[in-house]
C-alpha cells in the first residue's frame, strides 16, 4: 500500500503519496517530496511559499479521487449498502463485480479491522483500475481480489454478507444461500425496474425485502446565496435488500 496523506493548500484538499519522488499539483506546481515526509500531521509548514498542511485521509477523501474506470457508486448509495448489510468488525463479504472498487473501499471500512472483503472481477481492464484505487486505502489487505466471475457453480465462500452490482443478480440467490450465515444479508444494486422486478420475484422466501432509491439534492454554500443547486443527479440505481434466514 502506498503512504497517501492529504495535503491542505491554498484552501483546497489534494490527495498524495509521499512514496512518490515528485508531486506535480494544480496551482502549486512540481515539487520533491521529501517536504512533505518531514511535514509533521496537522502542523502549518511552508510549501514552496504556501503555508500547507498534512492530514490523514479518510474514506470519503479516498473515494472523492478514485481512478475511474467502469462507473462507480456514489456516497449517498455507499453509505445505504454498507447500513443495510448491517457490517461489523470481522465480518466477512463477498462482492461480486468489484468495477472501479468504490465499494469495495467501502466494505472493507466497514469490516476492519479484522474482517475480510472478496471481490470477484472477472474483466482485466476493470481490474486494473480496481486494484489501483485499492492502493489508496489503508485496508487493502483486507481485500482479495479474484479474477473471475462469480457463478452459481462457484464453490460456496461463508460469509456475512453479499453485495451483487451486475445485471442478473437472481442467478446467484442459490450461491448466496449456501453461501450466507444464518442471518446474513444481501444487497442488489440495479438500474432498471424490470430487473428489480424479476429479483424480488426470485427472492421470494427470503425476509426483510426492501427496494429503495435515493435522491440527492445539493445546495449552493453562499450564504446570501442559498438555495438548491440549479442541476440535479438523479437516478443512479436502485438498491434492493433482503434476509436470508436459512
Amino acid at each position: 500500500m502506498a503512504n497517501w496523506r492529504l495535503l491542505l493548500a491554498q484552501g483546497k484538499t489534494h490527495l498524495v503519496n509521499l512514496d512518490a519522488e515528485k508531486q506535480e499539483l494544480p496551482g502549486l506546481g512540481g515539487f520533491r517530496s521529501t517536504v512533505l515526509r518531514r511535514a509533521p500531521l496537522g502542523v502549518e509548514f511552508d510549501l514552496v511559499g504556501t503555508p500547507a498542511r498534512l492530514f490523514e485521509p479518510t474514506l470519503p477523501d479516498l473515494e472523492a479521487s478514485l481512478a475511474r474506470g467502469p462507473q462507480v457508486i456514489l456516497p449517498r448509495d455507499l453509505a445505504w449498502i454498507t447500513w443495510v448489510l448491517a457490517l461489523e468488525p470481522g465480518d466477512s463479504v463477498v462482492e461480486a463485480g468489484g468495477g472501479s472498487g468504490g465499494l469495495t473501499l467501502a466494505l472493507a471500512r466497514a469490516v476492519a479491522p479484522d474482517g475480510r472483503v472478496a471481490s470477484f472481477e472477472p474483466r482485466p481492464a476493470h481490474r486494473k483500475v480496481l486494484e489501483r484505487n485499492l492502493q489508496r486505502s489503508p485496508h487493502t489487505a483486507l481485500v482479495e481480489v479474484i479474477p473471475e466471475s462469480l457463478t452459481p457453480e462457484t464453490e460456496p465462500r461463508e460469509c456475512h454478507a453479499v453485495a451483487l452490482d451486475l445485471p442478473q443478480p437472481w442467478e446467484l440467490l442459490g450461491w448466496a444461500a449456501a453461501s450466507l450465515v444464518a442471518g446474513g444479508r444481501l444487497v442488489a444494486y440495479l438500474p432498471t425496474t424490470p430487473q428489480v422486478a424479476q429479483l424480488l420475484a426470485a427472492l421470494e422466501g427470503w425476509g426483510e425485502l426492501s427496494v429503495v432509491e435515493n435522491l440527492q439534492r445539493d445546495w449552493e454554500t453562499r450564504p446570501q446565496a442559498l438555495r438548491p443547486q440549479h442541476r440535479m443527479l438523479g437516478h443512479t440505481g436502485f438498491i434492493v435488500s433482503a434476509r436470508h434466514f436459512g
